[in-house]
């Protein structure tokens, strides 16, 4: 996946020595990011680790974590997992399903970043989340000049997927 490589050289987003969180949710798109960035880390002279977060929110999320533990296994990836059940911590703080699994999730990583676990986290956002986000803005009316998209850093957050569609992540994966 060239698009990677070429986005992670072009917007500098990873330096020599430096430790890659890659969040893994046992998705493609996720899977793709980790397994790319593990086949170049001795080319980049990085460590890569994997960050999976499983919400509890679906009965079959344990499937995910499991799918994502064999993966690291067979390819040698340290693999950092936690479990929470958001839902519950929903309840208790009164808010979305979605504004609480991300508050928890970030907040997992954002330990993570400082404890020096990992120096960056890497997300795998892709060019068709790009598209979604920017029409997601339109539609609640940020009009064209509040339009934006997601930025390739976020702090220590990285999206080097940005340039790459979902037509070949899936060749990749293929």
């Amino acid at each position: 996946m060239q698009s990677i490589l070429d986005c992670i050289k072009n917007q500098n987003l990873i330096k020599s020595g430096e430790i890659i969180g890659v969040a893994v949710s046992g998705g493609s798109d996720s899977i793709a990011l980790l397994h790319y960035l593990n086949s170049i880390k001795d080319e980049l002279d990085i460590q890569v680790i994997a960050i999976h977060f499983d919400h509890g929110i679906r009965e079959n999320s344990i499937n995910d974590a499991i799918f994502v533990e064999n993966f690291c296994r067979d390819n040698k990836i340290r693999l950092i997992k936690t479990r929470v059940n958001v839902p519950s911590y929903c309840e208790k703080k009164g808010t979305s399903i979605e504004m609480g699994a991300r508050e928890v999730r970030y907040s997992f990583f954002d330990k993570l970043l400082d404890k020096g676990i990992v120096d960056k986290i890497a997300l795998a956002h892709h060019i068709s989340d790009q598209a979604e986000t920017i029409l997601m803005h339109i539609l609640r009316g940020s009009g064209l000049n509040g339009a934006e998209g997601m930025s390739y850093t976020r702090g220590k957050f990285i999206r080097p997927m940005l340039d790459t569609s979902k037509k070949e992540i899936m060749q990749y994966i293929n």
